[in-house]
């Protein structure tokens, strides 16, 4: 089996000190002791009995989030309880609001192949192009100007994009969709943020950190990114928090998908909550999943079949339609797994490698989650 080297594919995108303002609610009495604990005076006069109301028992660490997680009956408590509760899982870093713009982040360009004989060159697709060489599989669409932007800050990666964008009425560049995703290697936990559409531009994405916001900038952020618990999102980001398709190869794009580390949602109660997604664990299936998980979602019906040429959707230029049928010299414009930094010198040697694979993985998709015939799936670990 040929050795996995950390690839920028994470097959399938996307699209991451103390908490102020979060109650440490102490257990500890002034001298520092716990409150109903059994240790002796220097009288000796405690005889051991506890006080009412204790158990005995050391309490546990208090809850940081506790004061910004009182009321979530509201959006607003519901969405600072959020803020907290990822912020605190996201090893107590949130970016801050001038950080997480669409101006700091990178163009995402679209491309029209242009094919000769035995090659092709991407160009960048003409304004107005309706179909294209890597759309964006999510919103269907060619168009330019879209960007990706990356933040790591220790164990933890952050990632947002924003969407097709298109001039608003005064003149100023406005984006049909932000999202955001935080994602903490180290212990699994990941945050989704998904903005309500249309609302905004280069330069006035709210603050995600509530806790450190304004109460203008906290209303605005409730407003356009509106609580999300993830479960929508895991649809698509089912085996990684992060997916990559060739929509995004024009950019500096950092994989964590060989990691293959814990993957859970952040509960409002602080809970590691499952994504309840299963991975598929077969041996036949090890030339790719060595490499990166394949998961019972959307991977398994979308962006499998998409990047093993299987199934290529009415968004593509015909091109690329093209490059999927038996013998094609352009078979790697509809073959994008295992990503560019694979070169083979042909399709016989693509095929020697991952064609067993390949059929492994559709035959498992057809009944995404369910063992039999071979088949093997597994929880997606939580922690």
């Amino acid at each position: 089996m040929r050795a996995c080297t950390p690839s920028p594919i994470a097959l399938g995108l996307a699209l991451l000190g103390s908490v102020v303002g979060c109650s440490e609610a102490s257990s500890s009495g002034e001298d520092g002791e716990l409150v109903g604990s059994s240790s002796s005076s220097d009288d000796g006069s405690n005889d051991g009995t506890l006080e009412e109301g204790s158990s005995g028992e050391p309490e546990g660490p208090p809850d940081a989030c506790a004061d910004a997680c009182l009321e979530r009956t509201t959006p607003e408590g519901t969405a600072t309880c959020h803020s907290c509760r990822c912020k605190v899982a996201l090893d107590d870093w949130l970016p801050t609001a001038l950080e997480l713009q669409c101006s700091h982040a990178e163009p995402i360009v679209t491309y029209h192949a242009e094919l000769s004989e035995t090659d092709y060159v991407l160009e960048p697709t003409a304004p107005g192009a309706m179909y294209c060489a890597n759309p964006s599989l999510l919103t269907g669409s060619c168009r330019q100007g879209s960007k990706l932007g990356q933040l790591a800050h220790g164990d933890v990666s952050m990632y947002w994009i924003c969407r097709d964008p298109y001039i608003d009425y005064d003149g100023t560049v406005l984006y049909h969709d932000m999202a955001v995703i935080g994602h903490n290697r180290r212990t699994g936990a990941t945050c989704f943020w998904d903005d309500i559409n249309d609302v905004i531009h280069e330069d006035d994405a709210p603050p995600l950190d509530l806790l450190e916001a304004s109460e203008e900038e906290r209303a605005r952020s409730t407003e356009w990114f509106p609580y999300n618990d993830g479960s929508r999102c895991i649809k698509c980001h089912d085996h990684d928090p992060f997916l990559y398709t060739p929509h995004l190869q024009s950019t500096t794009w950092e994989s964590v998908a060989a990691s293959k580390g814990p993957y859970h949602l952040v509960g409002l109660d602080g809970s590691a909550r499952s994504t309840q997604v299963k991975e598929l664990v077969s041996p036949q299936a090890s030339a790719c999943t060595s490499c990166h998980r394949i998961g019972s979602n959307q991977t398994c019906s979308v962006f499998a079949p998409d990047a093993l040429a299987a199934h290529k959707g009415s968004l593509y230029e015909s091109q690329v339609h093209a490059a999927a049928e038996p013998g094609s010299p352009h078979w790697p414009l509809a073959y994008w797994m295992p990503g560019p930094m694979h070169a083979f010198g042909d399709f016989g040697e693509w095929e020697s490698t991952y064609g067993s694979a390949r059929e492994h993985i559709l035959k498992c998709c057809e009944a995404p989650g369910v063992d039999g015939d071979g088949c093997q799936w597994r929880p997606v670990p939580v922690e």
